[in-house]
């Protein structure tokens, strides 16, 4: 249905499309636009769109010529847009005569457009090579956007490409222009992460500046981690390390940071794990702080790093930093059976177990329980101790990990060495960290380039929701009867549940996911508070008993003695407790005006 007032607009917008002044004719496209928002059917039936393409093809001014792009960029899709050969060579040879955001929408129509041929993209990379040498950034990296998807599959030219935007890129980011620079410098991040050969050689035009604001700081160092290479690590490394003296704490870690994932990324590591070592002689908390995280990923990459590595004089109760607080327990579990004093590091965090945050209490979990597969006679407490505040902790997932880790103990010693430490003799290096963008991440994000994903480091459809303006394609965005459908069924389930009666509760809540068995556990805990003396305890003082499945009840109790679990369950409680398309080209195609001084030839 059409309402009355719309019906008003439409006869002056249709008149105004006619206008001999341009300006009633631009402003007359954009009423086209607004009224197609409101009612698209309404702007089909009155040929109102067809009557734009003709001003499109014909109409002498070019801002018209512009606002009628953009109405047709948003009516129809830019790739229908793009497959009329005559109307995009039409709009490159007036591309001169365009403002700057016009002449964006028309290379970004132009990256949509499909070659014939070789001969044709060098074609078009002359007509659009001055493009790149202009003022605005936008245009700069709408043109680089055409130069780099039109060569994709032209490998030796896409490298020449590469090598020729660059120069562009490094000028911009010499800008003083701070929200210019950093959105420069994100699309250089993408570019670097892509092909880091290419900026390896001018890694000193990523040099932070004194003046620079910290986010340009960090995106700069970010990418003097991606082009980091055998040939300038060390002077990249000797930069960042300038950098860590920053009064910006912040900027300080960054640059720690930088260093680590460096170190993960280049062949010769030894030389930047001692500059690594040496942060943590700083003096700084967030130094070393940082300095204990990025040399946990540095350990968890380089296993073998551990049998070398010295603490020091750091204790994990001297460090205020959660997540540092948490890497440096992970390193002492991990690598325990090389640090000296590792369960006597570790003690005082269990005495205050219920105080630390989450990510330190599952950290400590395992810890202690690496430690005493490897130590068991001086770990015996501070595994008792972690175990006891675990069960009883208010936290889902530290009291859920106490549970399983207390479980497998009293079942098989042996099965949980297995699964919770591993096979010690065989440590797996990790290759790929989660927080690392995938090929697959990289390509989605390319795919949008000289976009918001560029900035955010990921696709658009995970922070914009799509909308429709009217109802013209509400089909293609609606399930009839969904939304109904979902209440009902929960409705239902809602009404079933409470007919159910108690026998639909399977959880009392009242319990915290504990039920009178596994309290008992945690309540019925009694550990010792000997523990033997860190001269008289070694390695082989204590085995660990075999209380297999088939093992008997005094296997059980065996475990229990030697860590102090002196009073736990009986036999019986054990048991209990363990059952739980577009369209063709136009006739009468323009020709390109080319430039004689193209630098790309094949």
């Amino acid at each position: 249905m059409c309402s009355p007032l719309l019906h008003t607009q439409v006869s002056p917008v249709t008149a105004g499309l006619d206008d001999r002044h341009p300006y009633v004719r631009r402003t007359a496209v954009m009423g086209v636009l607004k009224i197609w928002h409101m009612n698209a059917e309404v702007v089909e039936s009155q040929g109102m769109l067809q009557h734009v393409q003709t001003l499109l093809a014909q109409d002498s001014d070019p801002q018209v010529v512009a606002n009628c792009l953009t109405l047709l960029m948003q009516v129809q899709r830019v790739k229908r847009l793009a497959s009329n050969k005559a109307l995009m060579y039409s709009l490159i040879n007036r591309m001169k005569e365009f403002s700057d955001w016009s002449q964006c929408q028309v290379l970004e129509m132009t990256a949509h457009y499909t070659p014939a041929n070789e001969a044709e993209v060098y074609d078009l990379l002359n007509a659009l090579e001055d493009r790149l040498g202009v003022n605005n950034s936008a245009v700069v990296l709408g043109a680089i956007k055409v130069f780099l998807y039109l060569t994709l599959n032209m490998t030796m030219t896409h490298q020449q490409v590469l090598e020729r935007v660059k120069e562009q890129l490094k000028s911009l980011i010499a800008r003083d222009e701070p929200a210019i620079v950093y959105a420069v410098l994100c699309h250089a991040r993408l570019l670097a992460g892509r092909a880091p050969v290419i900026f390896e050689g001018d890694y000193m035009a990523f040099y932070c500046r004194s003046h620079d604001p910290w986010y340009v700081k960090q995106i700069k160092m970010e990418i003097l981690t991606l082009i980091a290479s055998a040939t300038n690590v060390y002077d990249i490394v000797s930069e960042l390390t300038e950098y860590a003296r920053d009064i910006n704490a912040d900027i300080a870690r960054q640059a720690v940071k930088a260093v680590g994932r460096i170190a993960l990324l280049v062949s010769d590591v030894n030389g930047i794990v001692e500059r690594l070592l040496l942060f943590l002689e700083s003096g700084y908390d967030h130094i070393v702080a940082e300095t204990l995280v990025q040399l946990k990923d540095l350990l968890r990459r380089y296993p073998d790093l551990g049998q070398v590595f010295s603490m020091g004089d750091i204790r994990p109760s001297g460090i205020l930093d959660p997540e540092a607080r948490a890497a440096l327990v992970w390193i002492l579990g991990q690598f325990g059976q090389h640090i000296q004093g590792a369960p006597y590091l570790l003690q005082p965090l269990a005495d205050v177990f219920g105080t630390e945050p989450c990510n330190v209490k599952l950290a400590l979990l395992t810890a202690a329980a690496k430690l005493f597969f490897a130590r068991p006679a001086e770990s015996r407490k501070l595994l008792g101790t972690c175990l006891a505040g675990g069960l009883n902790d208010p936290e889902q997932d530290v009291h859920d990990r106490s549970l399983l880790y207390y479980r497998l103990l009293r079942q098989d010693v042996h099965a949980a060495k297995s699964v919770i430490a591993g096979d010690a003799n065989a440590p797996q290096a990790l290759a790929f960290f989660s927080d690392e963008l995938s090929p697959e991440a990289q390509q989605a994000i390319f795919e949008e380039f000289n976009t918001l994903s560029v900035v955010y480091q990921q696709p658009a459809s995970l922070f914009v929701q799509s909308a429709q303006y009217h109802s013209h394609h509400a089909e293609d965005y609606e399930v009839s009867g969904d939304a109904g459908g979902d209440s009902g069924a929960g409705d239902a389930g809602a009404s079933s549940a409470a007919a159910g009666g108690d026998e639909a509760l399977l959880i009392d809540p009242s319990t915290n996911l504990l039920d009178s068995v596994q309290k008992q556990e945690a309540n019925l805990l009694d550990f010792g508070d000997e523990a033997p003396s860190y001269a008289a305890a070694t390695m082989g003082g204590t085995s660990l008993p075999n209380t297999s499945a088939g093992g008997s009840a005094a296997g059980l109790l065996l475990l229990d003695d030697s860590l102090g679990l002196d009073s736990l369950l009986s036999p019986a409680s054990t048991t209990t407790a363990g059952s739980s398309g577009g369209s063709g080209s136009n006739g009468g195609v323009p020709t390109l005006q080319l430039s004689p001084g193209f630098k790309l030839m094949p």
